[in-house]
């Protein structure tokens, strides 16, 4: 009778010696299986200890090989700062200023003139303001709240020289290199009087502040003229963009779209893993996101100067933003250039803007005078529906003109409009057109010795 597969098995745990003898302990294929499978194989039936066995080969296979880390020299081209605070990790990179970045020339800098900046931001007291003079800064942190537990780990600064654009980035390879960071920093920001951000006043230069405070010390540029340019930006371009975050603006104004980067909001983890295995890889993908920050940043910055410079805004919404900047600097002559140009669009083509622009236009008209362009003006808004204008053609007509009866027809329109967009949040619109129905009906009503209950002939008819 042949033996059963459990017999072979078992001969084949026990090493030949003990074929014939007494027990002795087990054999390495029984150890082996003992381990793989977490108790005495001759407790489990066949089936069981062949599944058990099955499944410790596929978790075996699915335990991929942890690589080597990297040092951080081998992916970045950078060395050891030594100071009198310790020791940190610079970086350093240039580019010159006959490239592009993306579709923008870096050459600019020294054409755009200083009262562009106090233009495009509408600060008189950046009306000296030099771009080539600057530092553009860009931090990544160890969280995105701010606060006294959150680092400033790795900045970027850039700044033209002579015919370059140089960009360094301040890293600490640990927490305790932060004190040497920040001194060796502040010693290279000290020759710089102008400084540029994204977002700057509120995140970058409130969390320097902080971590130059735990450090004893001062931010350099703590009270110098700051250029933040997301705002700026949201004015010059947000009606256009659906974004006006820096990769956003990258990509719909200089033509650049980056390529594997890392997200932001992967970035502290990126660090803390740095911290706990000192592999350089992903970190090498930062320091290339932080030196685009940077880039972008000037290279922005110039464009923007550029628009309010030289008026570059061919589509209307872009006509638009640049006249209310233009007007927000306080240039009422050159913003009705392109309040008018966002006049010569299609009427089809974002008509929201074409009436906000025929507003503006007849608010200016009205504070130099001239009556009988802005009357023009509301009317041409008043018939795209703008209540605005239609408030303003009843008042014009009530008390210039004295003609209640179309001034009445003007405020019979907009309550006819409210009623019909049904909107709840408009009930205190809806109240005072009422109070100027009323006020107008008794104006008609004196004039002609008729009820103040009774509209004249021709009024349009009082809404549901």
């Amino acid at each position: 009778m042949s033996a059963t597969l459990q017999d072979r098995l078992q001969r084949l745990r026990r090493p030949p010696s003990a074929e014939n003898g007494p027990p002795v302990g087990p054999s390495e294929l029984e150890r082996l299986e003992r381990a793989l499978v977490g108790e005495a194989p001759d407790a489990l039936s066949l089936k069981a200890r062949l599944e058990r066995l099955v499944a410790a080969a596929a978790r075996g296979r699915s335990r991929a090989p942890v690589p080597r880390p990297v040092p951080l020299e081998e992916m970045v081209q950078g060395l050891r700062v030594e100071n009198a605070r310790g020791e940190f990790f610079l970086m350093e990179s240039e580019a010159h200023l006959e490239s592009f970045h993306g579709d923008a020339p870096l050459s600019r800098f020294r054409a755009i003139a200083p009262g562009a900046v106090a233009i495009l931001t509408g600060e008189p007291d950046l009306a000296g303001f030099d771009l080539a003079s600057a530092v553009f800064l860009d931090t990544e942190t160890t969280g995105l709240a701010g606060g006294t537990g959150t680092a400033a780990f790795l900045i970027g600064i850039g700044f033209v020289d002579g015919d370059r654009f140089r960009v360094r980035q301040y890293f600490m390879r640990d927490y305790h290199e932060e004190p040497a960071l920040l001194a060796g920093l502040a010693e290279d920001l000290a020759r710089f009087h102008h400084l540029v951000t994204f977002n700057g006043r509120m995140f970058d230069v409130p969390l320097l502040e902080t971590r130059y405070r735990l450090s004893r010390d001062r931010f350099p540029l703590a009270d110098a003229p700051h250029l933040d340019l997301l705002h700026p930006a949201r004015r010059l371009w947000k009606a256009r963009l659906e974004s006006c975050r820096l990769q956003s603006l990258e990509d719909g104004l200089l033509g650049l779209r980056r390529r594997g980067d890392v997200p932001g909001e992967e970035i502290p983890q990126i660090y803390f893993e740095w911290v706990r295995r000192r592999d350089g890889r992903a970190l090498a993908r930062v320091f290339e996101h932080n030196r685009l920050d940077v880039i972008s940043l000037a290279a922005l910055a110039v464009l923007a100067c550029r628009w309010v410079e030289e008026g570059w805004a061919d589509d209307p919404r872009d006509a638009y933003s640049l006249a209310r900047v233009l007007d927000r600097a306080q240039l009422p002559e050159r913003a009705e250039v392109f309040y008018r140009r966002t006049l010569e669009s299609d009427p089809m083509t974002d008509p929201g803007y074409r009436v906000a622009a025929l507003l503006r236009l007849a608010a200016r008209a009205r504070r130099t005078g001239d009556w009988e362009r802005a009357e023009a003006l509301w009317s041409e808004a008043a018939e795209a529906g703008a209540l605005e204008a239609l408030r303003a053609l009843a008042i014009l007509r009530e008390h210039r003109e004295r003609d209640f009866g179309s001034a009445l027809a003007a405020v019979e329109r907009a309550l006819a409009l409210l009623a019909a967009s049904g909107d709840p949040r408009s009930g205190r619109t809806v109240e005072g057109f009422l109070r100027r129905r009323r006020r107008l009906l008794g104006k008609l009503a004196g004039a002609s010795g008729v009820s103040p209950g009774s509209p004249p002939a021709g009024t349009p008819p009082r809404p549901g």
